[in-house]
């Protein structure tokens, strides 16, 4: 594929490229160097760094070089669903890349920059360019999106971040952008491959400015999250007192409560009363009230920008037609996925089909609690992290029922935050749910401290044994710490996984990642930012993606394009499909 780039490039000189550009970009007055594009690639860094490149999408293109060139495309066979179409987008992205200025700079300082000249979801557009009237199935469709600031002039600079998607109504179908490239100018172009057959809709949303980014940054740095406080309570017989605590030391006497093992730094403010000992600590609780004050050290751009100016629709009219072109070519068929690593990067995994998710690589089995249930026989299931596995529990505690029976609680647990299990006897199966170490914030928490158990203590304990599955997730809660002390935690984790798989080869872990989730309040969006969660994200699959032992539940591709609420607990529909994916795991492969 290098080689017939470079024929190309080499065919089509400066001259012809820059007519290329101008035909798809529309910028006919503007400079070379102005609209020469950028491609993000949504690789993850192999070393933690402050990130400084604008973001745009949430896809990785693929250096595969065993591609044809869009010209020499086949058709499909003649059908309404195309779960295996050829990576077709890939050619077009290569043929944008190939004129690609790395001396252009990405928007780093919102100093001076006022409100009117941010960027606009009411006045940016969005257009399909060189419209059909009717496609064929795994055609490329491109959209382009120009950037536009509150006076409705053109921005002049990249970065904003869009999540964009085509979808069809009812019954639902829906696929995120297969690349979106940032052309540093305020314009965008956005690939999708065309998957089912009939009417299909655009619809990009304005998902954080590119002027928010800096902001966006200090949280990544970690500078955010040393002003966030707990409460730690610490009691003895009668005497009982609350003192902030922290991740990060504080000043004055303090109580070191970390556990060196896992890297779970831990102080707190040593109790005035004399009577009170650090062995004293009983409680976790969480402080809102530290979380709100973040909000008073935000600039005022920021504060009106992640108050108006953020997950915002950008108005439009764009709808296609699809249709079967028809072919002798028989659709191949997909094997079941299996456990071999996490990948690399975030890109589009697979597409909402007549209201079903379908992985672009492998198949799916679809489970009722009649035929999971007997995936599970035999089996344990434990799974540790945060509220968002909380929910696989769950589901399994209210739609098997029938098969299990929840076990009483330990004295002082709470359901919620763990330890919670199911059993069934007459399947010799259970179900474990166990919250992961400090932090941990929530609303109206109350925590024994002898509850908290972190997960690389819990895979070192061995008490689990070796026939056993771990469902594994470790990402809301750490997103307000920074990608420094997230990589940090994570190591210890990845440690405790490989040493589980090497001592117990027929013990199985899958990794859950992040998923969307709402800013409903100015807080939320300072500590836990879609923009900051993706880059969390990113690090864990480049942390973990040579790991080939582990499975992975890719579930920030079906929430990016779901059909409901952004929720940080998904509809129980898409923890359906985690589960499909996980009995799959177990019992496809």
């Amino acid at each position: 594929m290098s080689s017939i780039l470079k024929t190309v490039s080499s065919i089509i000189g400066v001259v012809t490229f820059i007519c290329l550009f101008e035909f798809f970009i529309g910028l006919e007055n503007e400079s070379r160097k102005e609209f020469l594009p950028h491609v993000f690639l949504f690789e993850s860094p192999e070393v933690i760094q402050e990130i400084e490149e604008p973001v745009a999408s949430t896809t990785e293109l693929s250096n595969d070089s065993s591609r044809k060139l869009p010209g020499n495309i086949s058709k499909v066979t003649q059908r309404s669903h195309a779960q295996d179409c050829p990576k077709n987008w890939e050619d077009y992205a290569e043929i944008y890349q190939a004129g690609i200025n790395n001396g252009s700079k990405p928007f780093t300082s919102a100093d001076g920059v006022s409100y009117s000249e941010t960027t606009s979801p009411k006045y940016s557009t969005i257009a399909i360019l060189d419209k059909r009237a009717v496609y064929n199935l795994c055609d490329v469709l491109l959209v382009r999106i120009q950037s536009r600031d509150w006076n409705n002039s053109p921005k002049t600079y990249g970065g904003d971040f869009f999540r964009s998607k085509i979808f069809h109504e009812k019954p639902y179908s829906a696929a995120s952008e297969d690349a979106m490239i940032d052309f540093l100018n305020g314009t965008y172009l956005a690939l999708f491959t065309l998957r089912w057959t009939g009417e299909i809709k655009v619809r990009v949303q304005l998902i954080h400015p590119v002027e928010t980014l800096p902001q966006m940054r200090l949280t990544l740095s970690g500078k955010v999250g040393r002003n966030i406080t707990f409460l730690g309570e610490f009691v003895s017989g009668n005497i009982y007192e609350d003192v902030n605590c922290r991740m990060y030391e504080m000043p004055g006497p303090v109580c070191n409560l970390s556990n060196p093992r896992t890297h779970g730094p831990w102080y707190c403010q040593r109790p005035s009363d004399s009577r009170l000992s650090c062995e004293d600590w009983r409680y976790h609780k969480m402080s809102k009230a530290t979380f709100l004050k973040l909000e008073d050290y935000i600039t005022p751009l920021s504060r009106k920008l992640l108050t108006k100016s953020q997950m915002v629709d950008i108005k439009n009219s764009c709808k296609i037609k699809v249709v079967d072109s028809g072919s002798s070519i028989a659709p191949s068929t997909l094997p079941f996925c299996t456990m071999n690593r996490v990948p690399n990067g975030v890109h589009t995994s697979g597409h909402f089909y007549q209201d079903t998710w379908y992985p672009d690589n492998c198949r799916l089995a679809s489970y009722t609690p009649e035929s999971g249930i007997k995936c599970l026989r035999n089996k344990t299931v434990v799974i540790l992290g945060d509220s968002t596995t909380r929910q696989i529990y769950t589901f399994f505690l209210e739609k098997y029922k029938k098969y299990f029976k929840e076990l009483p609680l330990p004295e002082g647990a709470i359901r919620r935050y763990g330890r919670t299990s199911l059993e069934s006897t007459t399947y010799n199966a259970s179900v474990h749910f166990g919250f992961h170490g400090l932090p941990r914030a929530g609303n109206s928490l109350v925590l024994r401290t002898d509850f908290i158990e972190f997960i690389a203590d819990r895979l070192n304990s061995r008490r689990d044994g070796c026939n056993v599955i771990y469902v594994i997730s470790v990402w809301a809660h750490f997103i307000s710490c920074g990608q420094e002390f997230y990589h940090t935690r994570l190591l210890s984790i990845k440690s405790a996984i490989e040493g589980f798989l090497d001592r117990c080869p027929e013990g199985k872990v899958i990794i859950k990642g992040a998923n969307t989730k709402s800013h409903r309040a100015l807080w939320i969006s300072i500590v836990s930012s879609e923009w900051n969660i993706l880059k969390h994200e990113m690090l864990l699959r480049s942390l973990f993606q040579n790991e080939t032992r582990v499975g992975f539940i890719d579930v920030w591709d079906i929430t990016k394009v779901q059909p409901y609420p952004d929720n940080v607990h998904p509809n129980e529909k898409i923890v359906k499909q985690l589960i499909d994916r996980i009995l799959t795991y177990l019992c496809k492969s």
